[in-house]
């Protein structure tokens, strides 16, 4: 995966803005959820509490991998059966950390990062 500058400086940033953020139900919203695809975000699992910074990616919902999010409206009554997301940050070495979920029950909170 290639990250942009600006995705690299948000993932690494300490203190960036937020846009938006959900909270333990809230993150059921899946019509919010879905605004993050493919954007950096501050996550806190609730498997260990860790928080991290990477690019949030639903891989698979439903069993469906060519998802539009471009139109929130599109998921507001969306039954999620199914997904994997990910969550994606450069390391040190010039690769990558990728963490995978199986269920939106792991996060405990996520946040939309903004420059």
């Amino acid at each position: 995966m290639e990250f942009t500058q600006e995705q690299i400086e948000l993932i690494k940033s300490e203190n960036p803005n937020v846009e938006f953020k959900l909270e333990k139900e809230e993150v059921l919203a899946f019509y919010s959820l879905g605004q993050m695809h493919g954007k950096v975000v501050r996550m806190t699992d609730n498997v260990f509490g860790n928080t991290k910074n990477g690019l949030f990616v639903i891989e698979n919902l439903n069993g469906e991998t060519n998802l539009d999010f471009s139109n929130p409206e599109d998921w507001r009554e969306v039954n999620v059966d199914s997904i994997e997301f990910s969550l994606t940050a450069p390391n040190e070495w010039g690769g990558e950390n990728k963490d995978t979920y199986q269920s939106l029950l792991n996060i405990n909170s996520i946040a939309l990062l903004k420059k």
